[in-house]
């Protein structure tokens, strides 16, 4: 006999950005974060407990060891430890972009965030908890941190916490309160979150780092709240700048932006001068957004698409379900 479900996940956009963790092994970070869900991306993940021989992993059709199943198996681990369960699983998953393909659309976020929601339903935790979105999104931040927001979705804040009770993410606004539009650019990158976490620790800003952004976290929350989208782009590009002067000096002087960063972001400070609501975001590595409204999402696309990149338009998406 076996049990087995199917869960979607959104990847998301950071609005303020974490750096760090406190405890990694948890996967606890210094201070809240603040991220909203991207619709047209997603990671769709079958978890199947069962009379295996094996544990085993398959991402868009290629069977995983090392690092990526064992990153996987800390969610199932913990899983199986609730549920009171010691069969064997079998993980298939696959994500509307090539797994490995681009850094800084936050894939980890929605793996984990399916990964969880799918475990939770195929183990018969949901029979026992219900459809517990904060206890879901404590698992799924074994993973990854950022999977804990993909879980809440839409509009939704980390609390670091200090223990695994007491980390875990909440949805705190809906798309009724600021229909974001954004446009994601991806660009591939061979750094990887896990070395920009130890990176910004050598940085000398890193106490200011934390002191900022909590500071900079109910702003941001406030903005998004009241509709404000004005208020929220500046904070939020603020934001990306400061993640990115931490690696920038930390011990190896890492520089993450590409020239085509530097293009996008040039293209926004212009159009910023022509009064059109438009800002960039940026997470770890080159990857970059661009948000804005529903009045100037169309001709934004176009315009990126017109540079020459492989720009995808997202509406905000919602939190991790199940499929079947």
């Amino acid at each position: 006999m076996t049990n087995k479900a199917t869960a979607k996940a959104h990847p998301m956009q950071g609005l303020l950005k974490y750096h760090g963790m406190k405890d990694s092994e948890l996967r606890i970070p210094f201070h809240d974060s603040i991220s909203v869900c991207l619709d047209s991306l997603f990671t769709k993940t079958t978890v199947e407990f069962g009379n295996f021989e094996k544990d085993e992993l398959i991402i868009n059709d290629e069977i995983q060891q090392g690092t990526v199943l064992d990153r996987a198996l800390t969610i199932i681990d913990k899983v199986r430890l609730l549920a009171k369960i010691n069969d064997k699983v079998k993980i298939t998953s696959e994500n509307s972009i090539k797994f490995g393909e681009v850094k800084g659309l936050g894939f980890s976020s929605s793996a984990g965030a399916a990964l969880a929601g799918a475990a939770f339903k195929a183990s018969g935790l949901e029979s026992t908890n219900g459809w517990d979105i904060k206890l879901i999104s404590r698992i799924a931040r074994l993973l990854a941190g950022s999977a804990c927001r993909s879980v809440a979705g839409e509009y939704s804040r980390w609390y670091s916490g200090n223990d695994d009770e007491t980390s875990y993410a909440e949805k705190i606004s809906t798309k009724s309160d600021l229909d974001l539009k954004m446009v994601a650019i991806p660009f591939p990158s061979g750094y990887t979150t896990e070395s920009a976490h130890k990176e910004v620790l050598t940085s000398s800003f890193f106490d200011v780092r934390i002191k900022s952004a909590n500071i900079r976290l109910e702003k941001i929350q406030k903005s998004i709240k009241n509709g404000d989208l004005d208020n929220l782009g500046r904070l939020v590009e603020e934001d990306s700048l400061e993640l990115h002067a931490l690696t920038m000096t930390g011990k190896d002087r890492v520089i993450l932006f590409r020239p085509e960063t530097i293009n996008i972001i040039n293209f926004v400070k212009q159009k910023q001068k022509e009064k059109i609501p438009i800002y960039y975001s940026m997470q770890t590595g080159p990857s970059i957004f661009i948000n804005t409204n529903s009045d100037y999402i169309d001709e934004i696309y176009s315009e990126i698409s017109e540079m020459g990149f492989n720009a995808i338009k997202s509406s905000v998406g919602d939190s991790v379900r199940i499929e079947n």
